[in-house]
């Protein structure tokens, strides 16, 4: 099978979920493999991009966007499977989204300009999230951020935790707290949401009630087309409250609980149906101690090495036997 993979290496470290996968797909006798730079995707209706095979080093990863790309024809391809991190260029889904009638995805990218936004899991899981709005409107967040500060913030761009940010209030100063930027301190709530909408000016921002109990821990468990693969448990190694990876999180082996089983039951038909079949279910510690969905990424979604790593399961080869049935399929 002919698989195109489309991703920046940029934006991936060496212990990143991309790299593990494109070992793979490179070594894979059964995969005639090629990568395409997310700056090279445009309205041309064609894929401009470079073989991959053999061993992959660190290094040849990170030089895979300076190789020589040739044109291929997307009715050339099997299977495209795009790994790109936020944020994209602009237009980037929608170009590629000219060609799902002539080549099949993993994720199909008209629908992941929906469900890759948090506001997306309203439809259909509004009901197991904590208290929280989504809103670029001043007095909507102003009294939300009185009855539940402190609360936190998150985008519709950035990953690893880059795009989430704790706000508090104390006396007549507001801090906020973010991987990224570290500690600030501001005048007041309107000039922190100033800051916030200037990185982010395209939606809303979703705010949610902070959780005493982060310091558990940030729960991922890893879904492909319905099935559950496993779960871990990402724990940051120093005193913060963000619990990612690429920001210096280690991961642990975890359990799924019942409530979390029907969770995803009764959510992932809803990405499922709109062909987006790789999703990172993400839960916290609730305040009363049980675990509570925090979000549902949708699409490039990292840890099938992690999880496979602390379980001595196959997960990476069972994702790559998915893509190849899946390819099969069409």
């Amino acid at each position: 099978m002919k698989l195109l993979c489309i991703t920046d290496p940029s934006t991936h470290p060496s212990f990143d979920t991309t790299l593990s996968l494109y070992r793979r797909f490179a070594a894979d006798p059964e995969i005639d493999f090629f990568h395409t730079p997310v700056s090279k995707v445009d309205a041309s209706g064609f894929f401009q991009a470079a073989s991959v095979t053999g061993k992959l080093s660190n290094e040849d990863f990170m030089r895979l966007d300076g190789q020589t790309l040739t044109q291929l024809s997307p009715s050339e391809v099997d299977l495209v499977f795009c790994r790109a991190d936020e944020p994209v260029p602009k237009d980037f889904f929608e170009n590629l989204a000219q060609l799902e009638d002539v080549v099949q995805f993993v994720n199909r990218p008209s629908q992941l300009s929906y469900t890759r936004c948090k506001d997306f899991l309203e439809e259909c899981g509004k009901q197991y999230l904590p208290d929280h709005i989504f809103s670029s409107t001043y007095d909507e967040i102003e009294s939300f951020f009185k009855r539940f500060h402190p609360i936190v913030a998150k985008s519709n761009v950035g990953y690893g935790g880059k795009g989430v940010y704790k706000i508090w209030q104390q006396g007549n100063r507001v801090f906020t707290d973010n991987v990224g930027e570290g500690s600030r301190e501001y005048s007041s709530l309107k000039e922190v949401l100033d800051h916030l909408f200037k990185i982010d000016s395209g939606s809303a921002y979703e705010f949610v009630r902070y959780l005493k109990n982060i310091d558990a821990g940030d729960k991922r468990i890893l879904v492909v087309s319905g099935d559950v693969y496993g779960a871990f448990l990402r724990k940051a190694k120093t005193d913060t409250w963000v619990h990612n990876v690429t920001s210096g999180a280690g991961y642990h082996r975890s359990d799924i609980t019942e409530r979390e089983f029907q969770v995803i039951e009764n959510t992932y038909g809803h990405y499922q149906n709109r062909g987006v079949h790789t999703l990172g279910y993400d839960f916290l510690m609730d305040d009363d101690g049980e675990w509570i969905l925090s979000e549902v990424n949708a699409g490039n979604i990292g840890g099938y090495d992690w999880l496979e790593e602390i379980t001595g399961e196959p997960v990476v080869a069972r994702l790559v036997q998915w893509i190849k049935d899946f390819a099969r399929a069409d």
